[in-house]
């Protein structure tokens, strides 16, 4: 049977987030190999997850990736999650979801999910002016889900349409990486505490495991129980040390 050429449309992502996120020492964390690299299905069927998730600042921040590909679809998300400082640190959230030629949904944000009216002053400083920039060319999709209106802020970005809009969700990617970096995590990760995660960022992570779009791609080819403990216990799951310091 020829190897299907499974879609490639989103591969820059983590490069573009390890490289603009700054020398923050991204340690690898503790995970079975499963859950970083795995294939269902053969031929025409075939779905192939690339996932991982990083200790980052020490342990200030956590950071989760993962990819989901088939013959017509190329997925990405990538979160970078303070643990035990929400009210210094952001949350970095990305989510690409292709189908065919169309950019089904494409959504970006910094989100501020304690309690800091200071944190969420200085992410609009950073960050508002971006979105002016880039929203006549990233419209915003009608009928947003109500799990996004749940946590969406002002600047973030949720727009879908033809391949050539991802090409400018790249830029704008880019750019909020850039600073959320300069602004918003270096000038404030000295004071920011590493540790186990905040209940706010419990409850964030547990809102976005109970709406992901990974459970319906996965476990029709996955089954059910590996795709359960792949967004609860890793993907959606808590910090974790960095491999071989358990």
């Amino acid at each position: 049977m020829p190897e299907v050429k499974l879609k490639d449309a989103v591969g820059w992502t983590l490069p573009d987030a390890q490289s603009r996120l700054g020398d923050l020492g991204w340690q690898p964390e503790d995970r079975p190999d499963d859950f970083r690299y795995a294939t269902f299905g053969a031929g025409s069927k075939q779905l192939r997850v690339t996932a991982d998730g990083w200790q980052v600042a020490a342990g200030k921040l956590c950071a989760r990736y993962a990819r989901i590909q088939t013959a017509l679809a190329d997925v990405a998300t990538l979160m970078a999650y303070p643990t035990a400082s929400p009210d210094l640190l952001p949350v970095f959230a990305c989510e690409w979801v292709i189908l065919g030629d169309r950019a089904h949904v494409l959504v970006l944000d910094v989100e501020c999910v304690g309690e800091s009216q200071a944190l969420r002053d200085r992410a609009r400083a950073a960050l508002a002016p971006l979105q002016a920039r880039y929203i006549a060319r990233l419209p915003t999709a009608a009928d947003l889900p109500q799990w996004f209106l749940e946590i969406r802020e002002a600047w973030a970005l949720f727009t879908s349409g033809d391949l050539a809009r991802l090409g400018v969700m790249r830029e704008a990617f880019q750019h909020y990486l850039d600073a959320t970096a300069a602004t918003l995590y270096a000038p404030w990760l000295a004071r920011a505490r590493a540790g186990d995660d905040h209940p706010a960022i419990r409850d964030y992570k547990r809102h976005h495991a109970v709406h992901s779009p990974g459970y319906a791609l996965l476990a029709p080819r996955a089954g059910e129980s590996w795709t359960r403990r792949f967004l609860d216990d890793w993907h959606f799951g808590p910090a974790r040390p960095p491999a071989g310091q358990r």
